[in-house]
């Protein structure tokens, strides 16, 4: 399948819930992907893993109405939409099937969103990926259990209010770490307390700046 390349520093009327799209993309051209377990059903994340992914496995655990909404919008067979607010019964569901995803995308209900990141790393998942990744103390990123065998990379968008989104990866590292990520900048995400400034710290030349983001929003 051909995909144009996504830049949302040239993308008029950009919206800053599109902006890990490029991730995606970069992800999806440098690895075999060919399932995805999905939590949060997204306006723009879904289509698109619907339209490169074998398997497709999307949670929403907020709202009903948006699933319902959503779910007439895609017409895929091979999406499976699901409303479950219990990531753990979701997990021990593809367990007891002994199934596992290559990429886990962790962008839903807020106090469970580091909870499927660490329940994904503890399975092995291949990829994960973190959304809002700048919003340490709301998800409660500073939870995250990453093992030994993971590497961990962030990505700050350089239009709208600049969400960083976040890969956690068990293989093939230098990939990524060679990668230039269109409309991106990579950065290191530091912190200490919700009392304290986070400070997103890029690299490949550039200087130190605080991120400017409010830490409770």
């Amino acid at each position: 399948m051909d995909n144009p390349t996504i830049n949302p520093d040239k993308v008029k009327n950009f919206n800053n819930y599109s902006s890990h799209l490029t991730v995606f993309e970069t992800l999806f051209n440098s690895f075999k992907i060919n399932s995805v377990l999905e939590f949060g059903l997204g306006e723009y994340s879904t289509p698109f893993f619907a339209g490169r992914s074998q398997l497709v496995v999307s949670i929403e655990q907020e709202s009903k109405e948006w699933f319902d909404k959503t779910r007439v919008k895609i017409n895929s067979p091979n999406w499976h939409p699901v409303f479950q607010q219990d990531p753990e019964a979701v997990f021990k569901y593809f367990d007891d099937k002994g199934m596992r995803f290559d990429l886990v995308f962790s962008d839903g209900l807020a106090q469970t969103r580091c909870l499927v990141a660490n329940m994904a790393m503890k399975r092995n998942t291949p990829v994960v990926v973190l959304h809002d990744a700048e919003k340490i103390w709301y998800y409660q990123w500073n939870l995250l259990n990453i093992p030994n065998n993971y590497s961990r990379f962030d990505f700050r968008c350089r239009s709208g209010i600049r969400k960083v989104t976040s890969i956690l990866i068990n293989h093939n590292a230098e990939i990524i770490e060679k990668t230039d990520i269109p409309g991106h900048d990579r950065v290191i995400l530091a912190y200490s307390s919700p009392t304290q400034p986070i400070i997103q710290i890029p690299l490949r030349g550039s200087t130190i700046i605080p991120s400017g983001i409010s830490l409770l929003s």
